[in-house]
């Protein structure tokens, strides 16, 4: 049982794991308005769209926080931008933009060399996260959280069918807006866990393994948030036995958790498709 306890003894431990089990969270309840609205690709753009921002933040000697959701929120104006101008379709909108500041990010990084640790940026360090950087966590997550929670109502209509939300006098345009920054300010916080490769992963995994699991969008929030604190805290916990890295093990076991409801999900699993097939060919 000692051994069992370890992690708890080390104060960087103990930080690791509140952290990513509230990025783990806030991530899941965000991924729900993602999935549902089909915005993958857009998360993993911003996820990658923000290294520009922290090198510009260091140069200009600003948090770095603040540089990343300036970057973020800049490549998806400038997503969407291009693809009201264009006959671009969005997935080669986002695929030329976030490639793009990503490739300014690592060249800013190159032309002033700097006590920034591009493999942190990339793949993160949240066992070397300091107290600031953890009041930026704890800040842009009350935050985000907040503003979901009294909101989600309209995101959930935005997200679920734009048009009628518009029939209904709702301001899209904002709702586009707003749902963009919430996504940008997440990643953000992500970055400090598990770097700009994996914030993609904490931002859509949970969401889609709770829309395996249920059918209505309240229980899908729930389940997702469960998963996202449950995987982000055995993960870091995980990863001091294992001596692997922390976001590593948070992703691969949201990754498991989703691969076990593909199977099994009561209703949309493949065992259950399969067994619908068999009673549909029998009664046939």
């Amino acid at each position: 049982m000692t051994g069992l306890l370890a992690p708890f003894a080390y104060e960087y431990m103990v930080k690791a794991i509140v952290v990513s089990g509230l990025i783990g969270g806030v991530c899941a309840f965000l991924s729900c308005f993602i999935t549902l609205k089909g915005w993958s690709l857009m998360g993993d753009a911003l996820s990658h769209a923000v290294v520009p921002g922290v090198s510009l933040a260091w140069l200009l000697g600003l948090p770095f926080s603040v540089g990343a959701f300036v970057a973020g929120v800049l490549a998806a104006l400038g997503m969407g931008w291009v693809k009201n101008n264009s006959r671009l379709r969005e997935d080669a909108v986002i695929g030329v933009v976030f490639t793009s500041f990503f490739a300014l990010g690592l060249l800013l990084l190159s032309l002033y060399p700097s006590n920034l640790n591009l493999r942190t940026i990339i793949f993160g360090n949240v066992l070397a996260i300091s107290d600031p950087d953890i009041l930026q966590v704890f800040v842009i997550s009350a935050l985000s959280t907040i503003v979901l929670g009294m909101k989600w109502r309209d995101l959930l209509l935005y997200c679920f069918d734009e048009g009628h939300a518009r029939t209904l006098g709702m301001n899209t345009r904002f709702l586009h807006f707003l749902l963009l920054a919430l996504l940008s300010a997440t990643a953000v916080a992500a970055l400090q866990t598990v770097g700009a490769c994996l914030v993609v992963a904490m931002l859509v995994t949970p969401g889609a393994t709770a829309y395996l699991l249920t059918d209505r969008f309240g229980k899908m929030l729930i389940i997702a948030t469960i998963t996202g604190v449950v995987c982000g805290v055995s993960g870091a916990y995980a990863s001091y036995f294992l001596n692997g890295s922390t976001g590593g093990c948070i992703v691969v076991l949201q990754t498991l958790v989703f691969l076990v409801a593909l199977v099994f999900a009561p209703k949309h699993g493949l065992l259950a498709a399969r067994t619908q097939r068999r009673v549909a060919a029998i009664a046939s």
